[in-house]
């Protein structure tokens, strides 16, 4: 297998997901989008992950790419019906390329948070084996308002109803961040301004509760992320049609 990441910065990358697809022989390529790469030929893939970035997804003025990184995930969904999974902006972009809407939440949501599976998210494919109810690793200012038309919500949250989404037989969007390991944190407070900007959501001791939060349910999310990318790959290996519901 071969699968193409869509990477917006350089400390949000794939996370414990590459270190899945190492122990599990797959190949795949980072397409650093922020740093200039070209959008990828879809050819030679047989899935596509979209990750998760700072920038807002409708923010074209600084980021023009986006455009054109949204019509491909489009191309992917809608003409190749290629496996795709959607994580934070990903999962934006997913909704986006599908003819949903977005909005801005009126309190962004960070840290270590619950979300619950309706009843489609119980009974989706890409969640098997998960609780009901689980903790999920966020930090985003924008939602997916409305999902695409014929796409089924599967999960919220207190502050965001849209969780996750499968926008097609092989194509899902999750808000929450599987990728995060114990690094993460870390990583993503190392750009200036953004441990200012936690500590204005979360208060001035922003890191350590976070930090804490994260050592205290890492073990959970790290399994639960292995459960899910398992699935994925298990149904981006599946013929479309053997598991629409």
């Amino acid at each position: 297998m071969h699968i193409a990441l869509l990477q917006h910065a350089a400390f949000e990358h794939a996370g414990i997901l590459r270190d899945f697809m190492y122990e599990d022989r797959i190949s795949f390529d980072i397409v650093a989008l922020d740093e200039g790469d070209p959008l990828p030929d879809l050819d030679p893939y047989d899935a596509l992950i979209v990750l998760g970035g700072p920038m807002g997804p409708l923010d074209y003025d600084d980021h023009p790419w986006l455009i054109n990184e949204t019509a491909l995930i489009r191309e992917a969904v809608v003409e190749r019906a290629l496996p795709t999974l959607g994580i934070c902006l990903g999962h934006q972009l997913l909704a986006l390329a599908l003819g949903g809407s977005l909005s801005e939440m009126k309190k962004t949501e960070a840290g270590v948070t619950e979300i619950a599976f309706n009843e489609a998210g119980k009974r989706d494919p890409l969640f098997q084996g998960l609780a009901s109810k689980a903790p999920s690793f966020q930090w985003h200012e924008w939602q997916v308002e409305e999902p695409p038309p014929g796409a089924v919500p599967l999960a919220s949250s207190a502050l965001c109803p849209v969780q996750a989404i499968r926008a097609a037989p092989r194509a899902w969007g999750v808000q929450f961040h599987i990728e995060a390991s114990n690094g993460t944190l870390d990583e993503w407070l190392t750009p200036v301004g953004h441990e200012d900007e936690l500590q204005t959501i979360l208060g001035p001791n922003a890191r350590t509760t976070l930090s804490d939060q994260a050592a205290i349910h890492m073990p959970r999310l790290n399994a639960d992320a292995r459960r899910m990318f398992n699935n994925f790959i298990q149904l981006a290996q599946m013929p479309a049609k053997a598991i629409e519901n």
